[in-house]
C-alpha cells in the first residue's frame, strides 16, 4: 500500500500541469484579445485624433484667411470713410458759398408775392417760409433748397400766364370771406360770393364792390362760363383798374 502512494502522486503531477497549461494558454488567448481589442481602440483614436487635428488645421486655415478678408474690408472702409470725410468737407463748403444766394433768392421772391395779386397769398408765403426754416434747421441744403424756390419761381410765373375758376378768401368790409374767385393771370380777380354779391379783387389787393346792375351780369355770365367749362369766347368785364377816389 505504502508503495502505490509515490507512484499516484506521479500520475496526479503531469495531470495538474496541464490543467495548468490550459488555463495559462486560455488566459493568453484572453489577454492577447483584450490587447488587440485595446490596440483597435488605440488606432482607433489615433485615427479621430489625427482627423480632428485635420479638421482644426482647416478651420485655423479658414479662420485666418476670414481674418485677412476681415482686415482687408476694415483698411476699404476706413479708407472710404475718409474719402467721404473729404467729401463732405467739400460739399458743406460749397454749400456755405450757397447760403447767401439762398437768403437773397427767398428774399427776392417773399417780397414779389407780398406785392403781387393776393391769390392764395398765405400758402404761397407759407411755401417760401417752409424752406427757409428747412435750411436754418439744417434739414435741407441751399443747393437743394435752390431747386426748390426755382420750381416756386414757375409756379409764380405759371400764375400770370393761367386763367380759371377757384376758391379763396377775399377781405371785404365785414373781414375775410370766402368766395368763388375767377383769376386772370395775376392781373386781378372777379369774386362771388354766396350771398350773391360780386366785385373785383384789385393788383393792389383792395377788394371792390360792383353795384352796377350791368356790371354785375357781366360778372354773373363769367362765373356761369367758367363753371360750365366754358373758356373761349369774349367776355365784357368791369374793369379791373382802380377807381379813382
Amino acid at each position: 500500500m505504502l508503495k502505490l502512494l509515490p507512484l499516484l502522486l506521479l500520475f496526479a503531477a503531469p495531470a495538474a500541469s496541464a490543467r495548468d497549461a490550459r488555463g495559462l494558454a486560455q488566459a493568453l488567448v484572453e489577454l492577447r484579445q483584450t490587447t488587440e481589442g485595446l490596440n483597435d481602440q488605440v488606432e482607433e483614436a489615433r485615427r479621430a485624433g489625427i482627423e480632428q487635428r485635420r479638421a482644426l488645421a482647416t478651420q485655423q486655415t479658414e479662420l485666418d484667411a476670414e481674418r485677412t478678408r476681415a482686415s482687408l474690408r476694415v483698411a476699404q472702409l476706413k479708407e472710404t470713410l475718409e474719402r467721404r470725410k473729404a467729401e463732405i468737407a467739400q460739399a458743406s463748403a460749397w454749400q456755405s458759398t450757397l447760403l447767401p444766394t439762398f437768403r437773397d433768392a427767398a428774399a427776392t421772391l417773399r417780397g414779389r408775392v407780398e406785392q403781387s395779386l393776393p391769390f392764395k397769398r398765405a400758402e404761397r408765403l407759407e411755401a417760401v417760409a417752409t424752406l427757409e426754416r428747412k435750411v436754418a434747421e439744417g434739414l435741407l441744403t441751399p443747393e437743394a433748397a435752390l431747386a426748390r424756390l426755382w420750381a416756386l419761381a414757375e409756379d409764380e410765373l405759371r400764375l400770370t400766364r393761367d386763367t380759371g375758376l377757384f376758391r379763396d378768401t377775399v377781405v371785404l368790409p365785414e373781414g375775410e370771406v370766402l368766395a368763388d374767385v375767377v383769376r386772370l393771370g395775376m392781373l386781378g380777380l372777379y369774386w362771388r360770393t354766396g350771398d350773391g354779391r360780386v366785385g373785383v379783387v384789385e393788383a393792389s389787393g383792395r377788394a371792390r364792390l360792383v353795384t352796377d346792375p350791368a356790371a354785375k351780369a357781366q360778372l354773373e355770365g363769367l362765373f356761369d362760363a367758367f363753371r360750365k367749362q366754358i373758356r373761349v369766347g369774349a367776355f365784357t368785364l368791369p374793369t379791373l383798374l382802380a377807381e379813382a377816389p
